[in-house]
């Protein structure tokens, strides 16, 4: 009733991330970019474009460490307006491509121009509405989101197009927190193609899950935390990797980069505290009581983990189906590339002319 010709999963999108990111990581390693000298040179998380705004606005030194793998919303970008396109026959520009996201920052990301195309004068994701616009607009239609949870199954569906899991009412999720399980997923697939450890981002998820892997909180906090594979015969660190969510904690990793002290391989980064389930455009409390808030904050990301079982990239038969079909020549042919990933660059400060570190990383020319 609200014009919208298909509801597609955006399961895909994260999928094809999570593995184009894993391969980017593989690589890099195999290359020699993740290690100078005795240190670690960190690939750094580039899906949060809260982070990626603050990096290229205020700390341009760590543009060449961000990953260049296209986040899981534009992802669906390029699979709508490239696969999606050409497979109904259609213009990409006729396409009306609406996102879904907790975060106001989508609509930042959604603008910048390496996902406008010049030929078709069309951008890879058109409008972004967060969460809380969503349960806005349908009250304006009469509806709310607790109505679609009366409805008897088949009344209402994700578009089996490009359905993450054969059952079109159910829903899948990968390993880790609403970070969208880089740090679980990539260690896992990097143990297994860089040292033929077996271990599932399942077990990397949680404390105690493997005997190889160690979790420490830093300084006991969840929104700053280290996990590392280790050799299974010496017990040295193979690799080591970190989740810094929140923006302190974005300040703390980027001095420890710039001292010479980011000692890890790989870091997922969250601009909020609590990551993607806590983002600025979420559903929130009625209760505007920070502890409230907090707890809801818990709540959010405790319904996000229950999203179950979780499913592995690799198990997604329709993205598999699709990649074959779209990109036959896999995700290192030179055509994957111009369509998996983007570019990052410093920004100059639009209040005061500069892009220096003082600079807020509000104002921002993306």
């Amino acid at each position: 009733s609200i014009g919208v010709d298909y509801i597609l999963d955006s399961a895909l999108g994260t999928d094809l991330s999570l593995l184009a990111s894993a391969q980017e990581f593989v690589d890099r390693y195999n290359n020699g970019n993740c290690n100078e000298g005795a240190t670690p040179s960190p690939l750094l998380a580039s899906w949060c474009p809260g982070w990626v705004c603050y990096a290229e606005k205020t700390h341009p030194e760590v543009i060449p460490h961000l990953s260049r793998v296209k986040s899981p919303q534009q992802m669906m970008g390029s699979v709508v307006k490239d696969y999606l396109a050409r497979s109904l026959g259609k213009s990409p520009d006729t396409i009306y491509h609406t996102t879904v996201m907790p975060c106001y920052d989508k609509k930042l990301e959604a603008s910048r121009d390496d996902f406008f195309s010049d030929i078709y004068r069309t951008r890879d994701v058109d409008c972004v509405i967060t969460t809380g616009e969503m349960e806005r607009l349908l009250k304006s239609y009469g509806r709310s989101i607790a109505d679609f949870e009366k409805e008897e199954e088949g009344s209402i569906s994700l578009d089996r197009t490009f359905k993450a899991t054969p059952n079109a009412y159910s829903l899948s999720r990968g390993a880790g927190t609403s970070a969208g399980g880089y740090l679980e997923y990539i260690l896992s697939f990097a143990a297994r193609a860089l040292f033929n450890i077996s271990i599932t981002p399942d077990q990397v998820a949680v404390p105690g899950g493997s005997p190889l892997v160690k979790h420490v909180n830093v300084r006991n906090r969840v929104d700053c935390r280290e996990v590392t594979l280790c050799n299974p015969n010496t017990g040295e660190p193979l690799l080591r990797f970190a989740a810094f969510y929140g923006f302190r904690h974005l300040q703390n990793l980027v001095r420890k980069f710039k001292t010479g002290r980011c000692d890890y391989h790989y870091v997922e980064i969250a601009a909020c505290p609590g990551a993607c389930s806590n983002g600025g455009g979420q559903l929130r409390s009625e209760n505007a009581n920070p502890k409230a808030l907090k707890d809801w904050a818990a709540h959010v990301e405790h319904l996000y983990r229950s999203v179950g079982p979780t499913q592995l990239p690799e198990e997604n038969h329709t993205m598999n189906a699709i990649l074959s079909d779209w990109l036959p020549q896999g995700l290192q042919s030179e055509h994957a590339k111009r369509l998996l990933l983007t570019n990052f660059r410093a920004v100059a400060d639009s209040s005061q002319g500069g892009g220096g570190s003082n600079s807020s990383a509000v104002m921002v020319n993306w």
